[in-house]
């Protein structure tokens, strides 16, 4: 098998459009921010082939992976023609996003999703190869070349990196390209676009980082395109450049409403005049894109001239998979809340009073090996009793009504809880609880 080292230059340059502001990102429980972890280390550079950066006594560090007879080895690496891609290990880790707050007034007058990401959830990997950086507008200059794809054309008829020089413009990610666009550059280089996990494990790996690069917001990165040689500080657990800046990222599946939640969701809840799918019923079919924080997700429908690509491609006969030597932290799925109730991690978005109903019925969370069914929506009083837990400013669904934060939760857990007027037809935001015992 071909290896090299890890010696293509680095990206670094914020896409934070609609991220959240800075959070914790140790999952100790549910969705609650919480005071920073210690701070994870820089990844390390670029090391010679055969090295482990950071290695256990057993030989395994970042840039390793344990073979089938529990050995730890480098990463594999391999050079294509347009760009080096990573093999990385199959693992288990951490997927999905918490939010500073959930703020959800203006879902009653565009009710769609807001914190598509949530909440934190176990996902598997499978092992695969990556590109080690983002698809340049050089590489996809070459395809269009070869006749195997078509120009790029930014919607607003502006080159976005119309500032730089040809030399690095060249290597800046090739945005402007529609989703169709991207897949077709990947088959013609015997690849496919990465699907939301493949992208995200690569993106923080199994040790529930934030950003690629760690737990810290970073004010130098800046909401531009810049070359992928310009900073050396994006560099994912594994290596992988360019994930949590310049441009964001176009993923292989089609955008659906509620993926965060499918794993808990043994039946449907929402009904085809509720007000999400009745507003999606109007919006064009767009597709799955990431970047900033590792475990946001964003839906994106035509070209555009922040969104760009990389490449995957699965493991070729005769290569061997590994496996990732690190195991990834607790995310307790549901918190106690007071002697008498426990609240689930996730909130479900723009549903009316019936389909909030509906969402705790089917509800079912397996967690520290029991099955946990039998959720409810939470009275004023039981919220009020639980503040600290249960997050706002809302508007909630509650079983006695709406309840809110009527100063917008700038008081943090200890701003009052209190009724608001709704119509059963509104789209707010509900959370369940789970009687304890």
């Amino acid at each position: 098998m071909p290896r090299s080292t890890f010696i293509l230059p680095l990206l670094l340059v914020m896409s934070l459009g609609s991220c959240d502001g800075p959070a914790s990102h140790e999952y100790d429980f549910v969705d609650v921010p919480q005071p920073a972890p210690a701070k994870i280390p820089e990844p390390p550079r670029p090391v010679e082939s055969g090295a482990s950066s950071e290695a256990d006594a057993d030989g395994c560090g970042r840039a390793t992976g344990r073979n089938a007879k529990g050995e730890c080895e480098q990463l594999h690496t391999r050079e294509l023609a347009y760009v080096q891609q990573v093999q990385l290990p199959a693992g288990r880790f951490v997927m999905g996003d918490i939010p500073q707050s959930y703020a959800a007034e203006i879902g009653r007058h565009d009710p769609r999703e807001r914190w598509a990401g949530q909440p934190p959830r176990y996902a598997e990997a499978p092992a695969f190869w990556i590109d080690l950086h983002e698809v340049t507008r050089e590489a996809y200059a070459k395809c269009v070349a070869a006749g195997q794809c078509t120009e790029a054309s930014c919607p607003d008829g502006r080159d976005p990196v119309d500032k730089y020089s040809e030399d690095a413009a060249r290597l800046v990610p090739q945005t402007c390209v529609t989703h169709e666009q991207a897949a077709r550059f990947c088959e013609a280089h015997e690849g496919r676009l990465p699907t939301e996990i493949e992208w995200e494990y690569a993106a923080r790996g199994p040790d529930a980082r934030l950003f690629p690069w760690g737990n810290d917001m970073r004010d130098e990165y800046t909401a531009m395109l810049m070359p992928i040689s310009a900073t050396p500080g994006d560099i994912s657990y594994f290596g992988i450049r360019g994930m949590g800046t310049s441009a964001l990222e176009w993923i292989a599946e089609p955008y659906q409403v509620d993926a965060g939640l499918q794993s808990f969701l043994p039946g449907p809840f929402r009904r085809a005049d509720g007000p999400l799918l009745r507003a999606e019923s109007t919006r064009a079919p767009r597709f799955v894109m990431k970047g900033g924080k590792a475990g946001a997700r964003r839906d994106m429908g035509p070209a555009d001239p922040r969104v760009g690509f990389r490449c995957v491609a699965d493991l070729g006969p005769g290569e061997e998979p590994l496996t990732v030597p690190a195991e990834p932290p607790a995310i307790p799925l549901m918190r106690a809340a007071g002697s008498s109730l426990a609240v689930f991690g996730g909130v479900v978005e723009a549903v009316d009073r019936r389909e909030a109903e509906a969402f705790c019925d089917v509800l079912r969370v397996e967690f520290e090996g029991q099955v946990h069914e039998d959720w409810r929506l939470p009275t004023l009083v039981e919220v009020q009793s639980i503040a600290q837990v249960f997050r706002g400013p809302g508007p909630f669904w509650a079983a006695d009504g709406a309840i809110v934060q009527r100063g917008g939760g700038k008081l943090g857990p200890d701003e009052p809880w209190e009724q608001d007027e709704a119509e059963p037809s509104d789209a707010l935001v509900a959370r369940c609880v789970h009687d304890a015992g």
